[in-house]
């Protein structure tokens, strides 16, 4: 391969990266999920092994860090902390390159149906790999607005999406480089896109739910440099019982949500925060979820000084606390610091793991008969989380979080769209208070009703509340009873695959 090859294909796969970059929040050019992939598989064409790799390297560490550049405004967070987070990120796309040409030499399969199948693999096994888990900026999440594309995850999960995107991708990029040999490839991929699509639209035209639950979220807008700062922590206070009291006196609300951590201190163990919110649920007539920490109740009393759980808390206008959830999913390196006593990890990194402990159960809170479960923070973008609260019986979800950490970056937009999709694969209303935003309602198929805004349309760092009736759901889709049963057939399919070729020689292929 000449020199001017070489620096084709890099240029090729870094624009892969751009389109793929510019599909996602806050670009939100949709369109081009569907075509972005189509350059790095015209320079894959008859590459080696380990210009595979490279190359599918370099687009996949370039997209990614182009995506997560938010996190170096985090304090604390280093440009070698980005670089590492990149390569170990970047190294499942280089995989994805090295298995396609590796499948591709030995077997006479064509790019679409070798391609969705591995690429959906290596989703999925990125977002389940233990404490580094990241479903995050997983191809599908960028059709977060292409609503009759999305409903096929009731069934399939977000994967499903993502499948159908390679597709179309691997189809294109197989036409430009062998027009004879794909054709039957893209009938059958306009197929399959076309049932997909139908049934999106089948699904979005059949009637809403009855029933349905007045729910306000209240957006506090409270800095990250002080929300925790002792002389603005009653400052803070006082202004979500304002927004509270404001909301309440404008509509007849039955639940008023607020954000993560919204709470300073432990709720339940502090006589004071206790009385001023039971008055507070008394005084507006209805109940409040609020976000707050609180000790152990058991263990020894160095335990139960020294850690914590990240709560959601339900306050009602009768009984005072009448219910608590215990986050389960914790965010390692910030609420705890994973295999602490087993693994030596750097003295910065160390020091920046908390004190939290998760919780166990999917507690399932009821409001006058309208049951709903909260996840809180991060807990929104895995899918197996929020609809294990949906088996065990939620009408809709709840989501708070905070976001500030973030500034006013992609990130608050990022996690909008993975809510989408949370909504979509269990048929459930969504409800977010974030404290910087973005807060607001989503509806069972993917809808956003609702958010917090100025009068200049801005929904991150604002102060705010909105109202709506969210729909109720007591049905199951096929996504909650069964999970990723999609991602296991790709898995299998991959393997098989992988295994086939093992079993060939390398050969020409078209």
């Amino acid at each position: 391969m000449t020199i001017p090859a070489y620096l084709r294909a890099v240029l090729l796969a870094l624009l892969s990266a751009l389109l793929l970059i510019l599909s996602f929040p806050r670009f939100d050019f949709e369109f081009l999920a569907w075509i972005a992939l189509v350059p790095l598989f015209v320079a894959l064409k008859d590459k080696s092994l380990k210009w595979a790799f490279a190359l599918s390297f370099l687009m996949g560490i370039s997209f990614l860090m182009g995506v997560f550049y938010w996190i170096n405004v985090i304090s604390g967070f280093k440009w070698n902390d980005f670089l590492i987070l990149g390569i170990y990120l970047g190294s499942y796309f280089g995989i994805f390159g090295l298995g396609l040409n590796f499948i591709r030499q030995r077997t006479n399969l064509h790019y679409s149906f070798a391609a969705p199948f591995l690429w959906v693999s290596m989703e999925y096994l990125r977002s389940h790999a233990g404490f580094l888990g990241l479903p995050w900026a997983l191809l599908g999440h960028s059709q977060y607005l292409n609503l009759a594309v999305i409903q096929v995850a009731s069934i399939t999960g977000v994967y499903g999406v993502t499948f159908l995107i390679v597709l179309v991708n691997a189809t294109m990029g197989g036409i430009i480089q062998n027009p004879a040999a794909s054709l039957k490839p893209a009938m059958v991929t306009l197929f399959i896109v076309g049932i997909s699509v139908s049934y999106g639209f089948v699904v979005m035209g059949k009637d809403s739910p009855q029933k349905e639950f007045r729910v306000s979220v209240v957006q506090g807008n409270i800095p990250q440099r002080l929300k925790w700062d002792p002389e603005w922590r009653k400052r803070n206070l006082e202004k979500h019982i304002g927004l509270t009291k404001e909301v309440t006196s404008k509509t007849s609300t039955s639940l008023v949500v607020w954000s993560e951590a919204s709470v300073p201190g432990a709720l339940s163990q502090d006589l004071y925060l206790l009385n001023t919110l039971s008055n507070l649920a008394k005084e507006t007539g209805g109940h409040l979820l609020l976000g707050s920490s609180v000790h152990p109740k058991f263990g020894s009393r160095e335990f139960r000084q020294k850690n914590w759980f990240n709560s959601a808390f339900l306050v009602s206008p009768q009984r005072g606390v009448a219910g608590q959830y215990m986050k389960i999913h914790l965010l390692p390196f910030s609420e705890y610091l994973p295999y602490r006593d087993a693994f030596p990890w750097p003295e910065r990194w160390a020091s920046a793991g908390g004190d939290f402990i998760p919780g166990k159960e999917y507690t399932i809170f009821d409001v006058d008969g309208a049951k709903f479960g909260v996840v809180i923070c991060w807990e929104n973008i895995f899918p197996d989380l929020v609809r294990q609260f949906v088996k065990k019986g939620a009408s809709f979800m709840i989501n708070i979080t905070n976001e500030g950490w973030f500034g006013e970056t992609s990130a608050p937009q990022q996690f909008l769209a993975m809510t989408v999709f949370r909504a979509v694969e269990n048929r459930r209303s969504i409800a977010r208070s974030a404290n910087t935003g973005i807060s607001g309602f989503i509806d069972p198929y993917g809808r956003i009703l609702a958010k917090v805004e100025d009068h200049n349309r801005k929904d991150i760092f604002v102060e705010g509340h909105v109202t709506a009736d969210v729909p109720l759901f007591d049905g199951k889709t096929f996504y909650t009873m069964y999970g990723d049963v999609w991602a296991y057939i790709n898995l299998i399919a991959t393997t098989m695959m992988l295994a086939l070729s093992l079993r060939r020689p390398r050969h020409d292929v078209p």
